[in-house]
């Protein structure tokens, strides 16, 4: 079986070397992002495995087709961007990575919520010009505050057990309730409730058209005053302009993002000697009450082979079974 990899990043390498000799396979590997025009790459091979950043990727799917491909697969749980109909149209299988490490997100929105608690980066920033004053450094307990958690899923589980660990109070919210979390954390039926009682607010929901701009100007105003927002999940959950000025006037205390709604062609790049054009993301990178990190809380050792790993034998199991347990156009 020959598999190509698009968007492939430096620290994929080894995994994919290893694991096309574990399982007997043939990778070969890009860093260019899956496209119409960068499809023509896969000619001669059975399957390709990429990542859903780009938006273009939708006119791959034809060329192909043309070319044979029968088999793709996406190295993460997200598939946003992607014209599931399309795919199937073209007569192709599609999966994904839905479990690669949950505790690598859970950790990193974790890292995120204590850093804007205790104002870290203003801690650090003074630091290295030897400023080793404390006014304005006055944090917050994590164990004296109620975390609300929207998507209990395995990855918000996974958040809500290291919250709880820390001793938050933890609430919930989904459509679709997890049994497991009620250890954990206590569900509420409305949405609203949760905007009312919640300190933090921390998203793990996959996006899609029904909660988009989950966070807006109106379920802004249901929350505390001083609430912090915390998004490792899509950036399209957010209306950037609507946070920008919550924060501005203090409604909102702070907020650790590690997406952004328009992202592409931004995250994941090295634009230090550029001039961004998006206002939105200037202003809300230039707040000090905001930590904007750059689409990295998956990136984890473990996280990155098991996204390799799970996304070649999703390709295996195509070839030998015509499906497997993550397919998307069944």
């Amino acid at each position: 079986m020959k598999i190509i990899a698009y968007s492939a990043r430096q620290d994929e390498l080894p995994y994919f070397e290893k694991f096309a000799k574990e399982f007997g396979i043939e990778y070969a590997t890009t860093t260019k992002e899956l496209t119409g025009e960068t499809a023509k790459l896969a000619r001669g091979f059975d399957a390709i495995s990429t990542y859903t950043s780009n938006g273009k990727i939708n006119e791959a799917w034809g060329v192909l087709e043309e070319l044979g491909v029968k088999y793709a697969t996406v190295r993460t749980a997200g598939y946003d961007g992607i014209d599931l109909e399309v795919v199937k149209n073209h007569g192709i299988k599609l999966s994904n990575v839905p479990q690669y490490s949950p505790s690598a997100i859970a950790e990193f929105a974790v890292t995120l919520t204590l850093a804007v608690l205790r104002k870290l980066p203003l801690a650090l920033r003074r630091s290295r010009v030897q400023d080793f004053s404390v006014e304005g450094l006055l944090g917050r307990e994590l164990n004296q505050m109620t975390v609300g958690i929207i998507g209990t899923g395995r990855i918000g589980l996974t958040t809500a057990k290291v919250f709880n660990a820390f001793g938050a109070n933890v609430i919930g919210y989904d459509v679709y309730k997890n049994d497991k979390a009620n250890e954990v954390l206590t569900y509420k039926d409305d949405l609203n409730d949760l905007f009312a009682e919640a300190d933090i607010i921390s998203l793990h929901v996959p996006l899609t058209a029904e909660n988009k701009h989950l966070i807006n100007r109106e379920s802004l105003s249901k929350m505390k005053d001083g609430v912090i927002i915390i998004n490792t999940a899509r950036g399209g959950h957010i209306d950037g302009q609507a946070l920008r000025d919550a924060l501005v006037e203090g409604k909102v205390a702070a907020a650790g993002l590690d997406v952004y709604e328009y992202e592409e062609g931004l995250l994941k790049k090295d634009l230090s000697s550029e001039i961004i054009q998006d206002q939105v993301y200037r202003d809300l990178a230039g707040l000090p009450n905001v930590i904007m990190t750059p689409h990295v809380a998956f990136n984890t050792d473990v996280a990155v082979r098991n996204m390799v790993k799970m996304s070649t034998e999703n390709l295996i199991h195509f070839v030998s079974a015509g499906t497997n347990d993550n397919e998307l156009t069944k």
